[in-house]
C-alpha cells in the first residue's frame, strides 16, 4: 500500500456513506472508525455500532486500517495505534479552507498532485506549464486545464497578470496533503514498530521518522533489538537516559561502565524491576558502595547517577545518548511478543525531542526506592493480605562505604 492509496482509503467519502442519512458526509467512514477507537478497544459489532456503519461495512473498512498499522487486531477486537492517533491529530487540524473531498481528489489524482507541487514553487502561464509537464511526463495541456479550472472554482488557485498561482487556500491544501502523506508513509514504512505503540503516544513525529534505521528480531537472530541496546553502551557519553521494564543480564553487564562513568545517568524503571534488583545480592552489594542510603531515599548510586521507579507500565524501552542519538523498542506491555520486536534508532532532532519529552513525563511520576517500598509495605497492610503480596525488599549484608 502506497502512502497516497492509503489517504484515498482513509478520506474518499463517496463509497463510504454513514449508515444515517442525517450524517452523510460528516467524517468519511474509516475517520469515523479511527475516532471510535480513540475510546478503547472494540469488536466489530460495538465497532459498527460507533462508526454508524453496519457490521459489514466496518468489516471493510477496518481492513485497510490494520494492513497499514493504523489498528491493530488481538483477541477478535481492534485498537488503536500509534500511526492512527496520529493521523487523526493531523486530520483534526485541517484548515477550515481544505475540504475532505479536495483532500481525496489529491490523493487519487497524481496529475494534481504534480500540478499543486510545480504552482507552489513559483506562479506559470499555462503554456509554461504545459511545457513542463511535457518535459517531466507530467499531465497533457487538456488535462491542466481542467484541472486548473476545477482548483479556481475550488478557490485553490488564482490567476495574476496571466500567470497561475497558489492562494492561501491553496497553499493549505498542498501542506495538509504533504503533512498526510509524510505521516501515511512513515506509518507504512515503519508499521513493524509504531504498530505495537499505543494510541497516547501518536505524538511521535512520523513525517519526520524517514531515515530512522530499524533493528528487527528474526528467528535466527532473536536478541537483535537486544544487542542493539548493548551496543549502545559501548561509547563514551557525557549523559545517558533511559527507560526500561525488564531487567537483562547483558544490559546490566554493557551498561555497568555507564552508570559509574558517564557524568549524567538517570533511568526510569517500574517498579516489577526494582524488586528484582533487590532480589540480587549483587545489586545490594552494588549499590551499597557508595551510599545505600542515598541511593534509597533519593535514587543515587553516585553523583550525578539516579535510578527511579514507576508504578505504572512503561510503552518503550528507551535509551538517549548525549541528547542526540535514540534507541527505542516497545516494551512488554504493548503486547509485543519478543519474536515480532522491532527497534528503532534515529538521530533526527524532532524524533530525540520527542523521546527526551517522553522520559521526561515518566521521569515527573518516578520515586526513589524508598518510596516505592513504603507503598508497597501499605498496600499489605491495607489489604490484610500480607502473605499474598510479599514485600520485596532486601538489606545491604555490607555496611555503606
Amino acid at each position: 500500500m502506497t502512502p497516497e492509496k492509503l489517504l484515498q482509503s482513509l478520506l474518499d467519502s463517496r463509497v463510504q456513506a454513514s449508515a444515517k442519512p442525517s450524517n452523510r458526509g460528516r467524517h468519511p467512514t474509516r475517520i469515523r472508525v479511527l475516532q471510535a477507537l480513540q475510546r478503547g478497544s472494540l469488536c466489530i459489532p460495538d465497532l459498527a455500532e460507533m462508526s454508524e456503519v453496519t457490521r459489514q461495512t466496518a468489516y471493510r473498512a477496518v481492513a485497510p486500517l490494520d494492513e497499514a498499522g493504523l489498528v491493530r487486531e488481538r483477541n477478535d477486537c481492534f485498537t488503536l495505534t500509534c500511526s492512527g492517533s496520529r493521523i487523526l491529530q493531523a486530520y483534526s487540524q485541517l484548515d477550515e479552507e481544505v475540504t475532505v473531498g479536495s483532500l481525496a481528489r489529491l490523493a487519487r489524482s497524481p496529475h494534481q498532485q504534480w500540478l499543486l507541487r510545480v504552482l507552489g514553487e513559483e506562479a506559470m502561464r499555462k503554456c509554461t506549464l504545459v511545457e513542463r509537464g511535457r518535459n517531466e511526463g507530467g499531465p497533457s495541456r487538456t488535462t491542466i486545464h481542467r484541472m486548473i479550472t476545477r482548483l479556481q472554482e475550488d478557490g485553490y488557485v488564482n490567476i495574476r497578470s496571466g500567470s497561475y498561482e497558489l492562494s492561501e487556500a491553496g497553499e493549505s491544501l498542498q501542506d495538509s496533503f504533504e503533512q498526510l502523506r509524510d505521516i501515511a508513509a512513515g506509518a507504512i514504512e515503519y508499521q513493524s514498530f509504531v504498530r505495537w505503540l499505543p494510541a497516547e503516544l501518536g505524538s511521535l513525529p512520523l513525517e519526520a521518522i524517514e531515515n530512522s534505521a530499524l533493528i528487527h528480531n528474526t528467528p535466527d537472530q532473536p536478541h537483535n533489538v537486544l544487542n542493539a541496546f548493548v551496543s549502545g553502551a559501548g561509547i563514551d557519553l557525557e549523559a545517558f537516559r533511559g527507560m526500561g521494564a525488564i531487567r537483562s543480564p547483558a544490559l546490566d553487564q554493557a551498561y555497568r561502565p555507564v552508570m559509574k562513568h558517564t557524568p549524567s545517568v538517570t533511568v526510569v524503571f517500574t517498579d516489577e524491576v526494582l524488586f528484582q534488583f533487590h532480589a540480587d545480592h549483587r545489586f545490594v552489594d552494588y549499590a551499597a558502595q557508595v551510599d545505600y542510603s542515598a541511593y534509597l531515599n533519593d535514587g543515587c548510586i553516585r553523583p550525578d547517577a539516579r535510578l527511579l521507579f514507576v508504578s505504572g507500565p512503561i510503552p518503550l524501552h528507551l535509551a538517549i545518548y548525549d541528547d542526540s542519538r535514540v534507541i527505542m523498542a516497545p516494551a512488554p506491555s504493548t503486547g509485543v511478543a519478543e519474536a515480532e520486536s522491532t527497534a528503532l534508532e534515529s538521530t533526527d532532532s524532532c524524533i530525540v525531542e520527542w523521546a527526551l519529552n517522553l522520559f521526561n513525563e515518566h521521569l515527573e511520576e518516578a520515586r526513589p526506592p524508598s518510596r516505592v517500598f513504603q507503598e508497597q509495605a501499605a498496600s499489605i497492610v491495607e489489604d490484610g493480605l500480607g502473605h499474598e503480596h510479599p514485600l520485596r525488599s532486601s538489606i545491604p549484608q555490607t555496611k555503606a562505604r
